[in-house]
């Protein structure tokens, strides 16, 4: 943030200059961009082609026009816009950066379409999105005893064949084996016959229950429900660096545009009070609006109140006004019954040397434990398709500027979207609940100036934990070709 606001204000400086230093500086940052954007475009493009989520993400219909868009976007930039090195082709670019500019939202809106479009799917065990081995019956079938005369070690795949494994033998006995006889049937003595071909795993990287979010991409498939965590968390992840990519692009993009035609960057010097209150404002109306009735009070505290900050000021309020929305919502579902005033919903905010944060308080019940991981998923939300034509819904990117106009709930990427915003600025979202009394959820912006774009290494994303057999490595420029 502190890189883009130097960098903006050195461009306004010299943005109307016909100086040497004026041109340089326009120059060095299209030239910049014109390289850059197309990396990253291309990588989106190949992100979302690979799919490292188990779900057929691209057969869901708003995905498959995210990708035409993201290859209409690549071809304008590398085939149909020259290098700006001269007055005539810097002309040129900013036009296509302007093109770039309002096809943005349009991605965003499809985005988080899709998202629930395939939340639907997936509750619906749609075939063409859902594969077979994460549909209940077929678990069902997995999960019962094997066929006798054959024995199957406690994983359904293991990842080296070169070396020894753990396997169950008909005795009962851990025994250690040579894995390409793990799957050979067994005669009549229990042992096996003649090595077998090893049993291919499933072409996904989905592992077991045990995983941990940084290592899901293990190619292994365990016998048990855990399959169906595996794959949300295979899929949080693709949707966490898809978003990732998507925002550094939009603001990239968005930024230069907004200093060349607008005379002001996307980065600025904020006081997060004035934000925070008109976000309160606008939550409170939405929250009005829906039930018909006025909403719970949002009392706001503030011990520094003219403290400031440098951020992007219409991501600030897209993510408190989610975050304060979410928290009315819950206080007056929980109490809706009650006679005489609802409780008052707290947002505070403070301010520290490592970074300014807030706090939004509520009594609205709570959340049950279970659920609580339920709530950072973009597949869980309470869009239905019959609603769909009667919304013309925005993601949470473009909140600032129509939000009263947005339904109370069921956007499908709120929470999600809230957390990947404030982590890619170096900040955090985090909620602390109290089932039956209520939720604190805690907004953190770094003040960090050294917070580095947080976006996951394409390749880490994509290639399982150990090769496949028979495959050859990816490089770099086979990838891109």
């Amino acid at each position: 943030l502190s890189q883009y606001y130097t960098a903006g204000r050195h461009l306004l400086k010299h943005r109307n200059s016909s100086s040497d230093d004026g041109n340089s500086a326009l120059r060095l940052t299209s030239g910049f961009l014109h390289r850059e954007l197309p990396v990253r475009i291309g990588q989106t493009i190949i992100g979302l082609r690979e799919n490292p989520s188990p779900y057929g993400i691209r057969r869901v219909r708003p995905f498959k026009a995210l990708m035409d868009n993201y290859t209409d976007d690549l071809a304008l930039l590398v085939d149909r816009t020259p290098a700006p090195d001269s007055p005539e082709a810097d002309a040129q670019f900013v036009d296509a950066l302007r093109k770039l500019k309002a096809r943005c939202k349009g991605n965003m809106r499809l985005l988080a379409q899709g998202l629930r479009e395939l939340s639907w799917a997936i509750n619906s065990q749609d075939p063409r999105i859902v594969p077979e081995f994460l549909r209940p019956d077929a678990q069902r079938r997995r999960s019962a005893p094997a066929a006798a005369g054959h024995y199957y070690s406690s994983t359904m795949a293991y990842p080296d064949l070169s070396a020894p494994m753990a396997y169950l033998a008909p005795s009962g006995k851990m025994e250690m084996t040579d894995p390409a006889k793990w799957s050979a049937p067994a005669d009549g003595s229990g042992e096996p016959q003649a090595p077998a071909v090893p049993q291919a795993w499933a072409p996904n990287r989905v592992c077991s229950e045990f995983c941990d979010e940084a290592s899901c991409h293990n190619p292994r498939l365990w016998i048990s429900e855990g399959s169906q965590q595996c794959a949300e968390n295979q899929t949080r992840r693709f949707f966490d660096w898809l978003y990732s990519m998507n925002l550094g692009t939009q603001l990239l993009v968005e930024d230069h545009v907004a200093i060349l035609d607008y005379g002001h960057s996307l980065v600025q010097i904020i006081q997060p009070l004035e934000i925070a209150s008109r976000a309160a404002h606008d939550a409170s109306l939405v929250c009005e609006r829906h039930y018909g009735f006025p909403a719970p009070v949002v009392k706001i505290i503030a011990p520094k109140p003219a403290v400031t900050t440098t951020y992007v000021p219409h991501y600030l309020y897209s993510m408190l006004f989610q975050l304060v929305k979410n928290a009315l919502r819950a206080t007056v579902e929980h109490h809706r019954g009650r006679r005489g005033s609802m409780p008052v919903v707290k947002l505070i905010m403070s301010s520290g040397d490592e970074d300014v944060a807030f706090k939004i308080s509520d009594e609205g019940g709570g959340i049950p434990l279970s659920q609580v991981d339920a709530i950072w998923s973009y597949l869980k939300t309470t869009w239905d398709p019959a609603d769909g034509a009667k919304r013309n819904t925005l993601s949470s990117i473009t909140f600032m500027q129509r939000a009263c106009d947005l339904p109370l709930f069921g956007e499908g990427d709120g929470l999600p979207m809230v957390r990947q915003i404030a982590r890619y600025f170096g900040g955090d979202v985090d909620l602390v609940s109290m089932e039956g009394v209520g939720t604190d959820a805690y907004l953190h912006l770094s003040r960090s100036r050294n917070a580095t774009e947080p976006s996951l290494d394409l390749h880490t994303l994509l290639e399982p934990a150990v090769p496949v057999p028979g495959s050859a490595p990816k490089s770099s420029a086979s990838t891109l070709a």
